[in-house]
């Protein structure tokens, strides 16, 4: 994306619909032009869909819930007019004023994007790694039973070989980092914290980028959203291999 020109606001306004004819002309030149713009555009799209998509269907469920609600009460007394209950209609009301906003003005906006929903987008295990090495080979043997396990997805029994691992050596980088996916995996995010934190303290590994990474989306599960915040402006300013994620991240959060 250029150096010159900051298009978070177009961005945003392109998405909201809210640009005169002149400037979405010009907007959609640029995107023509510029290739890492329109996929910028798309993935904030795509992510303003998830959202919407997601709170239409669960607001239809409870009106849908509230309508079996009353139709299962019996009736006092026979009435030829139909009649919608107060909260019905006030929901009704509420899901045609959302579906006409919907469509023309994107859950974009990044204070409407919960830590934790941000979390399920942007989280995903990291790629397993069978070549591992070790002084010790009954250690290494150790190590890619639990590495298989881990692609296996089995997460328990790659967690608990891990830590046999890292009994006998503790400066195992590749166990603790693959520990502390297992434990976020588990749900044991606060353990997976501490283990981030500690590679990150290691500062002299291969793992310290993707452990930063990881270790933002932890603040994110466990609430400590300015912590998160911090943490992935520096990935942005970084030009790493997560900058453009967490530029995206950091405009929702």
């Amino acid at each position: 994306m250029s150096n010159q020109i900051d298009y978070s606001n177009f961005v945003e306004r392109y998405l909201t619909q809210q640009m005169k004819q002149d400037e979405l002309d010009w907007f959609n030149e640029e995107m023509e032009a510029n290739p890492m713009l329109a996929e910028e555009v798309q993935m904030q799209k795509d992510i303003g869909d998830a959202i919407l998509n997601e709170e239409t269907l669960a607001f239809r469920a409870q009106i849908n819930n509230l309508f079996e609600k009353e139709g299962n009460k019996k009736p006092v007394k026979a009435c030829k007019t139909f009649y919608l209950p107060h909260k019905v209609r006030i929901a009704v009301a509420s899901l045609a004023a959302f579906i006409l906003l919907g469509s023309g003005f994107y859950l974009y906006n990044h204070r409407t994007i919960p830590a934790e929903k941000l979390f399920e987008i942007y989280y995903e295990p990291y790629e397993g790694l069978t070549n591992v090495r070790s002084s010790n080979l009954q250690m290494t043997d150790m190590l890619v039973t639990a590495m298989q396990k881990y692609e296996q997805r089995e997460y328990e029994s790659a967690l608990m070989l891990f830590e046999t691992v890292l009994a006998s050596d503790r400066e195992n980088i590749t166990s603790r980092f693959y520990s502390a996916i297992s434990y976020l995996e588990t749900r044991h995010y606060s353990v997976a914290e501490k283990s981030f934190t500690r590679i990150i303290d290691h500062d002299d590994n291969l793992f310290i980028e993707h452990a930063e990474w990881y270790l933002g989306l932890c603040y994110l599960k466990t609430g400590a959203d300015d912590q998160a915040r911090k943490l992935f402006t520096a990935i942005a300013d970084s030009e790493g291999f997560y900058s453009k994620n967490a530029s995206r991240l950091i405009r929702n959060l």
